[in-house]
C-alpha cells in the first residue's frame, strides 16, 4: 500500500510504502521506481542491482527486495529497488537548517560522519560496488551521529543519457555538484565516490 510520494529525482520516483501484512507486522519501506526504456535495459539494471542485496553494514540502508514491473497506464517498465525505512531526515536537511540559522556544524559530528561514510565506502568497495551518487540528500541521519547511505544506483541507469542530462541540469539549478569531474563522462569508480563525499564535508564544514 503507497503512503506517500517523496521528492522525485533525476532518476526515478521515491514511494513510501507499507506491506499488507497483518497488522500487527505491517512494515514501512522506501521503493523507488525507475523508469526503463526497454526490456534489455531493464533486465541489464536489475541484474546489476542484486549486489545490493548482500550489503550488510549499520551505515548502509538495506535492499530488501528488487523486481521489474509493467504500468499500463503509461505502458512504460520500472525497476522498483525496496529499501528499508525508518523515517529518518536526510543530511541536506541538516545542512539546510543550518545555514538557513546561519549555524555550524558541530566538529564532533564531522568526524562520525567523515568515519562512519568512510568505513560504509570501504566495505562496499572491497566487493567491487560503488555509489555513484553520493549527495547530501542519499545519506540518512538516524541522529545528528548516525548516518547511512541510501540510494545506491547501478552503471546501466547512471550511464543513461536522458536521465543523466535532467540529472546534469539539477545540479545546475541548485548552482552545487558533488560529482566527479571523470563522472561527468560516464566513469565512476572508488575514487568517484571520494571526490563526492570530500564535496559533502565541505558543504557540511561552511553550510
Amino acid at each position: 500500500q503507497v503512503l506517500e510520494q517523496l521528492q522525485p529525482g533525476a532518476l526515478g520516483t521515491m514511494l513510501v510504502v507499507e506491506s499488507k501484512a497483518k497488522k500487527s507486522e505491517k512494515m514501512k519501506y522506501v521503493i523507488k521506481q525507475v523508469e526503463c526504456t526497454e526490456e534489455k535495459q531493464a533486465n541489464k539494471a536489475l541484474k546489476e542491482a542484486m549486489d545490493l542485496l548482500k550489503l550488510h553494514h549499520s551505515n548502509i540502508c538495506a535492499y530488501k527486495e528488487l523486481f521489474v514491473t509493467w504500468d499500463n497506464e503509461i505502458s512504460s517498465l520500472f525497476l522498483c529497488l525496496v529499501m528499508e525505512h525508518s523515517g529518518q531526515v536526510d543530511l541536506s536537511s541538516l545542512i539546510k537548517t543550518k545555514r538557513q540559522k546561519s549555524e555550524k556544524i558541530a566538529d564532533m559530528v564531522m568526524v562520525k560522519f567523515l568515519g562512519q561514510m568512510v568505513d560504509a565506502l570501504f566495505y562496499i568497495h572491497k566487493q567491487n560496488i560503488f555509489h555513484r551518487n553520493l549527495k547530501p540528500s542519499n545519506i540518512l541521519m538516524t541522529d545528528e551521529e548516525s548516518f547511512m547511505l541510501c540510494d545506491f544506483s547501478t552503471e546501466t541507469l547512471m550511464t543513461d543519457e536522458m536521465k543523466w542530462k535532467i540529472r546534469v541540469e539539477e545540479s545546475r539549478y541548485f548552482s552545487k555538484s558533488w560529482m566527479a569531474p571523470e563522472a561527468f563522462r560516464f566513469s565512476f569508480s572508488e575514487k568517484s565516490d571520494i571526490w563526492s563525499l570530500g564535496c559533502i564535508l565541505l558543504d557540511m564544514m561552511t553550510c
